[in-house]
Formats: structure tokens, sequence, C-alpha cells
């Protein structure tokens, strides 16, 4: 049998666990599913949208960008690694400095986590209208995004989203069904809990009763792609073209969960980028505490040992543009203390507004080291 998008309820007479009654409903405001994304995307005026790839399962990846682009004069060299080693990394970036910084808000990276996206588009809509979708004036949060080029790519992985496009929330969620939709489901009806997940890469569509959304439809969870190999995803050779082209100055990545907010740092990224990401959890975990919200994490550095083990999607992301990549898990409403729909919009609108209250006053990339003789 099976249930909200072609879940099983159960396998072989085994009962599975079962979503939460509201997991299909959600305010007008809270944008998820591909088409009514795009569609408010193209309504706003002044927003450039365009389709920069496909993904595995041949769906349209969008970008929509704010701001005009800049980009600096003086580049001479195409590799980041090159310059570096060259002593001088405006010949990568181009000299001086821009008007505006770039940021680039990735969401969905894993199909099942939008909560961040919602944010981000509550965000757009501030920058554009001054207002959220729920009709607040934000004129300070307006003020302080227009002093940016603000780019949304809402849904990286769409085929993952797409496998779930019913499931709107997660607001009280139980635990075992998110585990079950977000990592998959054997074919004997045993849920693939996280982390081990990870170690099925990929995962064949033919081998599980259901592949989870955190894959696209080849399978692959994009977070862990293989960035430097002939295989790597279309979805993130999208998004390297797409950062070589805009070079932006800071890359958030988004992700759900209890609300984390910036977690620890990078394993492959310089250890001046390290310490720029510490300080961006510190600064967004205060905010979030000081505004009396219910999520006001900052992160262990060592976070889960992703600081000293493993190469991910954020790191390869510093290699191909030098931007500063963050990693965001805006909260999804877990069990005990899930807040409303609005609580979580706003603890994501605080993060991302915190990130560009940074960036107007400090670069976001810390100076390089001079090269060593």
């Amino acid at each position: 049998m099976s249930g909200i998008d072609g879940v099983p309820t159960s396998i072989n007479g085994k009962q599975l666990p079962t979503p939460h009654p509201n997991v299909t409903e959600a305010p007008p405001w809270w944008l998820t599913r591909p088409q009514e994304i795009r569609e408010f995307l193209e309504s706003l005026e002044g927003v450039e949208v365009e389709v920069i790839g496909q993904t595995a399962g041949g769906r349209d990846i969008v970008a929509a960008a704010w701001g005009q682009r800049e980009m600096l004069e003086g580049r001479t060299c195409n590799v980041l690694s090159s310059a570096l080693d060259g002593g001088d990394t405006g010949a990568f970036y181009g000299q001086g400095e821009r008007e505006r910084q770039v940021i680039l808000f990735v969401g969905a990276t894993h199909g099942n986590e939008f909560d961040g996206t919602v944010s981000a588009l509550n965000y757009l809509n501030i920058i554009v209208t001054g207002k959220d979708l729920l009709g607040r004036e934000q004129s300070e949060m307006a003020a302080e995004g227009r002093k940016h080029r603000f780019i949304v790519i809402p849904l990286l992985n769409v085929d993952g989203r797409e496998r779930v496009a019913h499931h709107v929330n997660w607001i009280n969620f139980d635990v075992y069904y998110f585990q079950m939709i977000s990592q998959g489901l054997t074919r004997d009806g045993e849920i693939v809990h996280w982390p081990h997940s990870k170690r099925h890469h990929p995962m064949s569509p033919g081998e599980f009763a259901f592949i989870g959304s955190n894959r696209n439809d080849a399978g692959v969870n994009l977070a862990y792609d293989m960035a430097m190999g002939p295989d790597m995803q279309p979805e993130n050779a999208a998004l390297v073209r797409y950062v070589r082209r805009e070079m932006p100055d800071c890359v958030m990545f988004s992700h759900s969960n209890h609300g984390s907010l910036v977690v620890g740092p990078s394993g492959y990224v310089p250890q001046h980028y390290r310490q720029r990401q510490g300080q961006m959890a510190a600064l967004v975990g205060t905010r979030c505490a000081r505004d009396g919200y219910i999520k006001h994490n900052i992160a262990d550095p060592l976070w889960l040992g992703r600081g000293v083990r493993s190469y991910y999607q954020t790191d390869a992301i510093y290699h191909a543009c030098g931007a500063l990549p963050l990693l965001v898990e805006f909260p999804c409403g877990s069990a005990g203390r899930p807040g409303t729909h609005e609580e979580l919009v706003d603890i994501g609108l605080a993060a991302i507004d915190e990130i560009c209250v940074f960036g107007n006053r400090y670069p976001f990339r810390p100076p390089d080291p001079p090269a060593e003789d």
C-alpha cells in the first residue's frame, strides 16, 4: 500500500511510520513546490529569472537574481589555486573591490529540506517590495539586503523535491517518518537511517522500495557528489558553471534539521576561511538568541567531525569560485519544540539578514595571507 506521493505505508504486512495530519497543508505564502516558486519569482519586478541547467531527471534548475552584476577588471587567471600560488588572488577575483558583494542562496540540495528556501523567498520579496510574504513591513531588512546582489537558487535537487511534492511542511513531524522520507526505505521495509544512509552512494532506485528525497533521479546525494570527477551530476555541474560566472562572495547552502543554524567549519577550505565560518555561526546564533527565537544555536567547531574528515559540497564551491561557503541548517519544526510557520520563517529571515548585515560592513572573503617566497 502507498500513501502521500506514493510513499509506502506498509510492506509485507509491516506497518510503516505515518505522516502528521497536516503534512500537505501550509499557508499560501509558504512556497515550496517548483511551479509555484517559479511563478512567484517571475512575478517580481527587477528580478532576473533564468534556467541554469537540468537535473538528472531532466527538470529545470532555476536561479533568480536581484541587483546589477558587477565583474571586476584585471582577471588573468581562471583557477583560484593557481592565483593563490602566484601570490595575487586578484588575478582570479579581479582587481579592487565591488560596490556590493554577491550572496548566493542554494536551497534544497536535499529535496525535502525546503524550510530555508521559504525564508529566502521571503527575503527576496523584502528586497523587492519592502515587505515579507505575510505582508509585514521589513524596512531594515530591505535596506540591508539591497546593498548586495542577492541570488536565489530555490531548489537545486528538483528531482528529490518533486518526489515528495505534496509534503509541504514538517512541523511536529514523526522523526521516523521524516527519516524514511529523507533517507529511503529498503524492500524489506527497513528505514535507511541517517548517517548510515551515506554508505549507499548512489542509491539505485531499483534496489529500494523508496530512495528518499535526499537524492536526485540518479540516486545521488548531491552534497557528496564527485566534484572533480567525470561523472559529476548535472545539478552540481550547473551550479559550478553558475558560480564561476557570477563569482559570488558568499554562498549559503540551505539544509533543514532541528535548527543548528550555521554549522561548524568545512574540512577542506583554508584556515582563515574556517575562522570566518566560525564567526558567522556565532553572529547568527547570537542574533537569534537576542531576538528571543526558540532556535539560537552556535555550532561546535568540529560539528559531527565534518571539520576534519569529509569533502563536502561547501568545500567544492570554495575551490570553484573562492566564495565563503556557509552550510545553514534551518529549523523544520521537530516534535517537542515545533514552532509555527511564522516562527520558522522569522528564524530563517534573521539568519539570512545577519549574514547580509555582516557583508555590508566586512568582506565575506577574509584577506588571503601573502604567498611564501
